[in-house]
């Protein structure tokens, strides 16, 4: 890909393969010319799906995510970028309307004697190093709203009053981040290098054992987990970490 700073009409040339061919390569700053280029697009095609400003701008976060690590994985489009991303969106505003009718406002979690030995403290570190990973490639509103929520405990009315939402509104909105946190967090656990064939598949499992998708998807990703030994191997370790995750019930 072109220099930036160097040529910016190159890059204005540089078409959305490319840019898609170098984000799968590792080049985040392909796909931040990605989001400037289709992010105008995304907010008019969002505003068609949502009710309210906010949750325009959560929709558009949420499918740059997705479709960030769809490239990162290898899979994902090409020339079609921005129908793709559209797509995209749309499946995501189905699965907020198909849960957002069951909000738990507070994630609770159980407690758990803590033990002291060496391989504890190691284990309690890298999860935590995981987690904060997994929270700061949240969207940043979806931040702002787990870290009142959950840490400074706030109400969804007190956060209502400063973000200008209903009550309801922050309680969907925290609903929606807590469930990206968890998904982001099973992605922390996937591996980076897997089977060309199965590139396209395994940036999905998080998803999947999280039972996010269509049931179409949910039997397509199955399939190909019950017909893969990596995979399945992948999968099986995602659900015993699912299993453990506290909040709401799956």
């Amino acid at each position: 890909m072109p220099d930036v700073a160097a040529d910016a009409s190159a890059v204005a040339r540089t078409t959305d393969a490319e840019l898609t061919g170098a984000v799968r390569h590792g080049d985040l700053a392909a796909y931040g010319l990605l989001y400037k280029r289709h992010l105008g697009a995304a907010r008019r095609a969002a505003g068609g799906l949502t009710a309210t400003a906010a949750e325009r701008e959560d929709l558009v976060a949420e499918a740059f995510v997705r479709l960030l690590r769809v490239l990162r994985a290898g899979g994902g489009p090409d020339d079609e970028f921005r129908a793709y991303l559209i797509t995209t969106m749309r499946n995501v505003m189905i699965s907020w309307r198909r849960r957002d009718g069951a909000v738990s406002v507070v994630a609770e979690v159980p407690e758990v004697e803590r033990s002291t030995s060496p391989e504890a403290v190691v284990g309690d570190r890298l999860h935590a190093a995981l987690a904060a990973e997994a929270f700061a490639s949240l969207p940043e509103r979806w931040r702002l709203v787990l870290w009142r929520t959950e840490i400074e405990e706030e109400t969804p009315a007190a956060v209502a009053k400063s973000l200008g939402m209903t009550p309801n509104g922050v309680a969907a909105l925290a609903y929606r981040a807590r469930e990206g946190l968890r998904q982001a967090y099973l992605d922390q656990h996937v591996p980076a290098e897997v089977r060309d064939g199965c590139r396209g598949l395994v940036c999905e499992l998080a998803g999947w054992v999280r039972g996010r998708f269509t049931s179409q998807k949910m039997r397509r990703v199955a399939a190909h987990v019950d017909g893969c030994p990596e995979c399945q191997e992948i999968a099986d370790g995602l659900r015993r970490l699912n299993e453990e995750l506290p909040g709401i019930a799956r």
